[in-house]
């Protein structure tokens, strides 16, 4: 459930984010038409906002996982990382059993 809540998060900043570059070439092209940017100067400025925009969803990406993971060591469950050394230290002792059967019966 609280996974659900943070992956509808992400979704609707990247959205948002989508939405902004729309907006944003909108917004130069209709400066250019106007007269008030040249079109050099409006494809600058579209590389810039782009830019920052970018940055600005790299920002909220890592928020997000930093939101999601702090979440999961407040609850207590394990997440993926640990999960992995979880299931190498199980298979490890598998091996070990496995060994020890194996002198056991000899």
């Amino acid at each position: 459930m609280a996974t659900d809540i943070f992956r509808r998060a992400a979704l609707m900043g990247i959205g948002i984010m989508s939405l902004t570059e729309e907006k944003v070439k909108e917004l130069v092209k209709e400066l250019e038409s106007k007269g008030e940017v040249t079109e050099k100067e409006g494809k600058e400025l579209l590389k810039d906002l782009i830019a920052k925009a970018d940055k600005e969803k790299k920002t909220i990406e890592e928020n997000i996982k930093k939101g999601i993971k702090d979440y999961l060591a407040k609850v207590n469950i394990a997440s993926r990382e640990d999960m992995i050394k979880l299931e190498k230290r199980v298979n490890g002792l598998e091996e070990k059993v496995r060994e020890l059967i194996k002198t056991v019966e000899a």
